[in-house]
């Protein structure tokens, strides 16, 4: 052990299954190893994104293992910090609370990241026991990171507020060849990259398919990620046959990250119209792939993606509003181009890895320099 570090435990999972969660833990880990002595407690559940968060005997057994492998780390690695991804629905903060609860008795010095946007109507519509307890959980934080500036009042009367960070999610460049898509035959190729679930509006957007490929054929729409419920795929499955735009729809299922820069390659246009966001990961795919994007005003997505500049802002659960602004993309190569163009500056200047571990660097340094305990 390198005594000059600072030891960190880094709480959270990693891939698979990709998600926002296990893939910005992967970035802090590969961003911040060097620069500080990481213990990482894995609390990955392999089984895929159907048994994130529920409540069921393995759920139950791995966040008992994860918290006796907590206090061990605790107790041997003694840590300076401890870095907390944090839930913002019951039963998971319950498990973070394995994590909190320890850290605050034993008066270790924590930060908290909250990756969503929900967390303050979570808090209250929880019962007044429950709120005590996440006060107390939460209420000895050194430093709490929201996604943006917009998100301070996640924590009004839970934390000080000078205690709270903006820290902007952040990638490293995918390095996809922008200027092979520009002037490039064959259908204009529209892409949803994300868990299939309706929150994501994935029923919306095959909703608004018919309408479109009715004014403009030469079009094709790929959906890639990992269905989340059963019916719902079922219900999508069976529009796109009764309406019979089947040949106009590829469902490409779960994809890794080879995958996932290839279909980033080939794609003219992203849309993510979703219902609630923190800020996602598949955005920032987006705009480093230099993509125009459509999607809607949740979370701090409109952070990342301006209306009229480098995409559309529509409106939550609206296949006509979707239909109308993916028709102005699909027939105009020259705003697609000039989109995509804005797209990808934004990604150079606000959402490198480079500057998201920067900044969460500074976070930790600011919590381990803070008054003593």
């Amino acid at each position: 052990m390198n005594d000059e570090r600072h030891r960190v435990i880094v709480i959270g999972p990693t891939p698979p299954p990709f998600n926002g969660m296990s893939v910005a833990t992967e970035l802090v880990l590969e961003g911040l190893g060097g620069a500080f002595d990481i213990y990482h407690l894995d609390t990955a559940d392999r089984r895929g994104l159907s048994n994130i968060g529920k409540l069921d005997f393995r759920n139950v057994y791995l966040a008992l293992l994860h918290g006796v492998e907590y206090l061990r780390a605790l107790t041997d690695f003694r840590p300076d910090l401890v870095y907390v991804p944090i839930s913002q629905s019951a039963l998971p903060f319950l498990r973070d609370c394995l994590f909190l609860v320890p850290a605050r008795l034993l008066r270790k010095r924590v930060v908290l990241h909250l990756h969503g946007s929900d967390f303050r109507n979570f808090y209250e519509a929880e019962p007044s026991w429950f709120r005590a307890l996440m006060r107390f959980a939460l209420g000895d934080a050194r430093k709490a990171i929201v996604l943006g500036a917009s998100l301070f009042t996640m924590f009004d009367g839970l934390l000080p507020v000078h205690s709270i960070c903006a820290v902007s999610n952040g990638i490293p460049d995918l390095e996809v060849n922008v200027e092979s898509r520009r002037g490039s035959a064959g259908p204009v190729t529209v892409l949803f990259l994300s868990t299939l679930m309706k929150e994501k509006g994935v029923l919306d957007l095959v909703a608004a398919i018919p309408a479109i490929i009715q004014r403009f054929p030469n079009c094709h729409f790929v959906f890639a990620g990992e269905w989340l419920r059963a019916a719902e795929q079922e219900d999508a499955e069976r529009f796109i046959h009764q309406q019979g735009v089947l040949s106009f729809v590829t469902f490409a299922g779960p994809v890794g990250p080879v995958a996932k820069k290839a279909l980033l390659q080939s794609a003219h246009v992203f849309v993510l119209p979703s219902y609630h966001e923190g800020q996602p990961f598949a955005i920032l795919e987006a705009l480093c792939a230099g993509l125009p994007i459509v999607t809607t005003d949740v979370g701090c997505i409109k952070d990342s993606v301006v209306d009229g500049k480098n995409g559309f802002i529509v409106e939550r659960k609206s296949p006509e509003s979707l239909a109308e602004r993916l028709l102005l993309l699909l027939t105009n190569q020259d705003l697609r181009d000039r989109m995509g163009s804005a797209s990808r500056d934004m990604y150079l200047s606000q959402h490198k890895a480079e500057v998201f571990v920067g900044r969460l660097s500074a976070v930790w340094s600011a919590a381990l320099t803070a008054d003593s305990l």
